[in-house]
């Protein structure tokens, strides 16, 4: 009985040994086991190698990891192991130091040979969900990009501290070969800081380059750095018509293009003054916009894409605005035609050329304008300086036409633009005038930062008088310098004149407002007549 007693007693012993050890198993189990975090990566797919110091890479036995949720991966292993490699379908990993059971791996570039930062896993590690997620990749801070319009075979990169030489170079010259990730984009991610660098293939190479900060690509035909987005939404343009500085009350053409793998993409244009107020200038599908300055400042203009997935971008543009009351130079303001086209003629019909112009507040105030047009075939129009500020031509031919547009002030000093048009027998139905001008555009007024006024409408002229005489075209009672300035800015296009201010401006009785108008009230307040 005794002997039962004790066989019964170690029985019961053993079962709760193995019940202990069973649960103790599964419990190492569950710990073994490794996590990657592929919301860098994007792989379709992640697999994982483990293996020791011992081990040669070459022989490493990879194997499926599974999708627990978002971009967690995991993959449960057995054994100890010292070293660990993820790939996917385009891309491994370097060969890591495996950190061990319950950590997550997150890769630090997508690009192969990617490096990997280690942290413990936790399920609120992600909650991206990857069903439906757009491909995006996003090379590390330090990735360098190249887009090879030149056409070069391969493109490699040399990057080099100091004076360069052992050390202190990426590789001996010619560099590294750059990985091409499609759409002519090549990049490359070193593994330290560089300050300086040199694309070149093909016998070919730019010049001595300082490596950028920020995303920016280097494109290897206009030889310059530009902004670039690695995600699907790329802005691959945003400028303005006119260059900065300009002047108030001329309205500054604003225009951008962008492309998205996800969708349409749709347009926020806006300006901020030195203050931080900022304004709205349009936002939808146009990638134009106006703005018209009122008050001198410096000011950023900015821009956000928006595709229909909600995948942005953004940028921003310096520019200054400064008065144009006193301004002595002649500055183009606006270039328009009679046709209402931005590109195009009609062949054998009258266009009528307009320059807009502000400035000239010097000696005699005045502004003198000249037309030149050169044909298809070289031939020229015979031009003069005058105070008109149009000019009508009749194009004859088919083909390129170029037209000069040259303003002067009292003191001859010059300014010009050059605008180019196809001469056609009919005109597209997409060329539209779009407020056109290489220097500037009519001023169409737009929102302003809060700190200013937002002016919706031409400027105000004046308090309305019933007896207004010849020449007192802002009706105040007066005939002043002030009538002379407004008719100078309705032929500029910075304000316009109802049909009484246009006869009252009208001093010559030729039924046109023009400057020949603004220089008679210029010489009746200075007696050097009479009367109109």
């Amino acid at each position: 009985m005794k002997n039962k007693c004790i066989s019964l007693f170690l029985a019961v012993v053993l079962l709760f040994s193995a019940i202990a050890v069973s649960a103790i198993s599964a419990s190492a189990a569950d710990e073994n086991v490794v996590y990657f975090d592929n919301s860098i990566t994007n792989f379709d797919t992640v697999e994982c190698g483990l293996f020791n110091d011992a081990d040669s890479a070459e022989d490493v036995s990879f194997e499926a990891m599974t999708l627990v949720k978002g971009d967690v991966w995991s993959y449960e292993f057995s054994g100890d192991f010292d070293k660990v490699i993820f790939k996917g379908e385009d891309a491994q990993s370097q060969e890591l130091s495996f950190e061990g059971s319950g950590k997550i791996a997150k890769a630090n570039t997508w690009q192969d040979g990617f490096d990997v930062t280690w942290s413990d896993y936790s399920e609120n590690v992600t909650e991206t969900v990857t069903d439906g997620k757009t491909k995006m990749r996003t090379g590390a801070a330090n990735t360098i990009y190249c887009k090879n319009e030149a056409g070069w075979s391969s493109v490699y990169c040399y990057m080099w501290n100091g004076n360069g030489g052992s050390g202190n170079e990426n590789k001996s010259w010619p560099g590294v070969q750059m990985k091409d990730s499609g759409d002519g984009v090549w990049e490359y991610t070193p593994d330290k800081t560089y300050s300086n660098v040199i694309f070149n293939g093909d016998g070919a190479q730019t010049a001595n380059l300082t490596a950028p900060s920020g995303v920016k690509i280097f494109n290897n035909k206009t030889n310059e750095w530009e902004d670039y987005s690695t995600g699907p939404v790329k802005i691959t343009s945003f400028t303005t018509g006119i260059a900065s500085p300009s002047y108030t009350n001329v309205s500054v053409k604003i225009s951008a293009s962008a492309t998205s793998t996800a969708g349409a993409v749709s347009y926020k244009f806006g300006v901020k003054d030195s203050s931080g107020a900022s304004a709205t200038l349009s936002d939808g599908a146009s990638s134009t916009t106006a703005w018209v300055p009122t008050k001198a400042g410096k000011y950023t203009l900015t821009l956000d894409v928006t595709d229909t997935a909600g995948n942005k971008e953004s940028r921003t543009l310096a520019f200054e605005i400064q008065d144009a009351s006193s301004l002595e130079s002649a500055f183009i303001s606006a270039f328009t035609n009679s046709l209402g086209t931005n590109k195009t003629l009609l062949q054998n019909s009258n266009v009528t050329f307009t320059t807009g112009a502000i400035g000239g507040k010097v000696g005699t105030n005045l502004l003198f304008y000249k037309f030149v047009i050169t044909d298809p075939d070289g031939n020229t129009n015979t031009a003069y300086y005058t105070t008109g500020n149009t000019y009508t031509y009749k194009p004859t031919k088919i083909g390129k036409y170029t037209v000069e547009a040259y303003v002067q002030n009292s003191y001859n000093d010059t300014v010009s633009n050059t605008y180019s048009y196809e001469c056609k027998t009919s005109i597209p139905a997409d060329d539209k005038d779009d407020n056109q001008g290489g220097g500037g555009q009519p001023a169409t007024q737009s929102p302003q930062p809060a700190t200013q006024p937002a002016t919706n409408a031409p400027e105000t002229v004046g308090p309305t008088v019933s007896d207004a005489k010849l020449g007192d075209v802002n009706r105040d009672g007066n005939i002043s310098i002030k009538d002379a300035t407004l008719i100078q800015k309705a032929i500029a296009l910075l304000t316009s004149l109802d049909s009484e201010q246009k006869e009252l401006a009208d001093v010559n009785g030729d039924k046109n407002v023009n400057i020949k108008d603004a220089t008679l009230i210029q010489k009746f307040l200075a007696n050097m007549i009479t009367s109109f």
